[in-house]
Protein backbone atom coordinates (compact mmCIF):
# COMPACT_ATOMS: atom_id res chain seq x y z
CA UNK A 1 0.00 0.00 0.00
CA UNK A 2 0.75 3.63 -0.56
CA UNK A 3 2.35 5.65 2.36
CA UNK A 4 -0.06 8.56 1.60
CA UNK A 5 -3.45 6.59 2.66
CA UNK A 6 -5.71 3.51 3.32
CA UNK A 7 -7.20 2.18 -0.32
CA UNK A 8 -10.48 3.75 0.03
CA UNK A 9 -9.18 7.26 0.72
CA UNK A 10 -6.96 6.64 -2.26
CA UNK A 11 -9.73 5.84 -4.40
CA UNK A 12 -11.83 8.65 -3.16
CA UNK A 13 -9.02 10.88 -3.62
CA UNK A 14 -8.22 9.28 -7.21
CA UNK A 15 -11.94 10.03 -8.49
CA UNK A 16 -12.00 13.52 -6.91
CA UNK A 17 -8.71 14.05 -8.85
CA UNK A 18 -10.23 12.71 -12.18
CA UNK A 19 -13.11 15.39 -12.20
CA UNK A 20 -11.01 18.17 -10.80
CA UNK A 21 -7.91 18.44 -13.29
CA UNK A 22 -6.93 16.35 -15.91
CA UNK A 23 -3.22 17.44 -15.05
CA UNK A 24 -3.59 15.81 -11.84
CA UNK A 25 -5.08 12.37 -12.50
CA UNK A 26 -5.00 10.26 -9.19
CA UNK A 27 -6.28 7.42 -10.86
CA UNK A 28 -3.60 7.55 -13.56
CA UNK A 29 -1.21 7.71 -10.87
CA UNK A 30 -2.33 5.17 -8.59
CA UNK A 31 -2.36 2.77 -11.91
CA UNK A 32 1.35 3.74 -12.05
CA UNK A 33 1.71 3.09 -8.46
CA UNK A 34 0.40 -0.44 -8.44
CA UNK A 35 2.43 -1.49 -11.83
CA UNK A 36 5.29 -0.18 -10.01
CA UNK A 37 4.73 -2.31 -6.79
CA UNK A 38 4.27 0.33 -4.80
CA UNK A 39 0.36 -0.23 -4.27
CA UNK A 40 -0.72 -3.61 -2.58
CA UNK A 41 -4.37 -4.63 -1.51
CA UNK A 42 -5.45 -7.40 -0.26
CA UNK A 43 -8.45 -9.63 -1.25
CA UNK A 44 -11.16 -8.95 1.05
CA UNK A 45 -10.12 -4.83 0.72
CA UNK A 46 -9.91 -4.99 -2.82
CA UNK A 47 -13.30 -6.97 -3.34
CA UNK A 48 -15.20 -3.86 -1.87
CA UNK A 49 -13.24 -1.31 -3.99
CA UNK A 50 -13.73 -3.33 -7.17
CA UNK A 51 -17.75 -3.35 -6.69
CA UNK A 52 -17.64 0.20 -5.35
CA UNK A 53 -16.12 1.38 -8.46
CA UNK A 54 -18.29 -1.10 -10.81
CA UNK A 55 -21.37 0.46 -9.26
CA UNK A 56 -19.81 4.11 -9.70
CA UNK A 57 -19.16 3.13 -13.49
CA UNK A 58 -22.78 1.37 -13.90
CA UNK A 59 -24.58 4.44 -12.69
CA UNK A 60 -22.28 7.13 -15.08
CA UNK A 61 -22.59 4.29 -17.87
CA UNK A 62 -26.65 5.24 -17.25
CA UNK A 63 -25.93 8.42 -17.87
CA UNK A 64 -23.58 8.17 -21.14
CA UNK A 65 -26.09 8.57 -23.91
CA UNK A 66 -27.79 11.89 -22.19
CA UNK A 67 -24.31 13.06 -21.52
CA UNK A 68 -23.92 12.81 -25.31
CA UNK A 69 -26.79 14.80 -26.10
CA UNK A 70 -25.46 17.98 -24.61
CA UNK A 71 -22.70 17.88 -27.27
CA UNK A 72 -25.21 18.87 -29.73
CA UNK A 73 -27.05 22.13 -29.54
CA UNK A 74 -30.46 22.35 -28.84
CA UNK A 75 -33.20 23.75 -31.43
CA UNK A 76 -34.64 26.66 -30.14
CA UNK A 77 -35.63 28.31 -33.35
CA UNK A 78 -34.06 29.14 -36.73
CA UNK A 79 -33.52 32.89 -36.36
CA UNK A 80 -29.77 34.19 -35.33
CA UNK A 81 -30.53 35.20 -31.80
CA UNK A 82 -31.82 31.46 -31.58
CA UNK A 83 -28.84 30.16 -33.29
CA UNK A 84 -26.61 32.57 -30.84
CA UNK A 85 -28.60 31.11 -28.03
CA UNK A 86 -28.11 27.54 -28.94
CA UNK A 87 -24.33 27.64 -29.91
CA UNK A 88 -23.65 28.96 -26.45
CA UNK A 89 -25.50 26.47 -24.61
CA UNK A 90 -23.79 23.86 -26.56
CA UNK A 91 -20.48 25.62 -25.76
CA UNK A 92 -20.94 25.70 -21.86
CA UNK A 93 -21.66 21.85 -22.22
CA UNK A 94 -18.55 20.84 -24.58
CA UNK A 95 -16.09 23.80 -25.35
CA UNK A 96 -12.92 23.28 -23.06
CA UNK A 97 -11.47 20.79 -20.81
CA UNK A 98 -13.34 22.05 -17.34
CA UNK A 99 -16.85 21.35 -19.12
CA UNK A 100 -19.32 19.21 -18.45
CA UNK A 101 -18.93 16.83 -21.11
CA UNK A 102 -14.88 16.31 -21.32
CA UNK A 103 -15.06 16.00 -16.88
CA UNK A 104 -17.72 13.28 -17.42
CA UNK A 105 -15.29 11.37 -20.13
CA UNK A 106 -12.57 11.73 -17.70
CA UNK A 107 -14.62 10.54 -14.50
CA UNK A 108 -15.37 7.53 -17.05
CA UNK A 109 -11.97 7.07 -17.95
CA UNK A 110 -10.41 7.55 -14.31
CA UNK A 111 -12.94 4.66 -13.41
CA UNK A 112 -11.19 2.70 -15.81
CA UNK A 113 -8.28 3.41 -14.54
CA UNK A 114 -8.82 2.89 -11.20
CA UNK A 115 -10.46 -0.45 -11.87
CA UNK A 116 -6.75 -1.53 -13.48
CA UNK A 117 -5.29 0.09 -10.89
CA UNK A 118 -6.77 -2.25 -8.60
CA UNK A 119 -6.38 -5.23 -10.12
CA UNK A 120 -2.74 -4.74 -10.08
CA UNK A 121 -2.93 -3.64 -6.41
CA UNK A 122 -4.55 -6.92 -5.39
CA UNK A 123 -1.57 -9.32 -7.84
CA UNK A 124 0.92 -7.33 -6.12
CA UNK A 125 -0.57 -8.13 -2.55
CA UNK A 126 -0.88 -11.89 -3.43
CA UNK A 127 2.83 -11.59 -4.73
CA UNK A 128 3.67 -10.25 -2.00
CA UNK A 129 1.67 -12.27 0.38
CA UNK A 130 3.18 -15.38 -1.84
CA UNK A 131 7.12 -14.68 -1.24
CA UNK A 132 6.49 -13.83 2.42
CA UNK A 133 4.81 -17.56 2.49
CA UNK A 134 7.90 -19.42 0.87
CA UNK A 135 10.31 -16.75 3.02
CA UNK A 136 9.06 -17.98 6.36
CA UNK A 137 8.49 -21.58 4.84
CA UNK A 138 12.10 -21.84 5.12
CA UNK A 139 12.03 -21.55 9.21
CA UNK A 140 9.92 -24.16 9.65
CA UNK A 141 11.61 -26.95 10.36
Amino acid sequence: MSESGEPIQLVASAITHAVGSPEHDGAKHMLGEAQAGRWAVDEETGTHLRSAISHAHGQLDALNARIELLRRAPKLGNDAYARQVAEHMRAAMDSDAQSLVPVFKALLEGLDNLQQALEVAMRNYDAADEAATQYLGRFKD
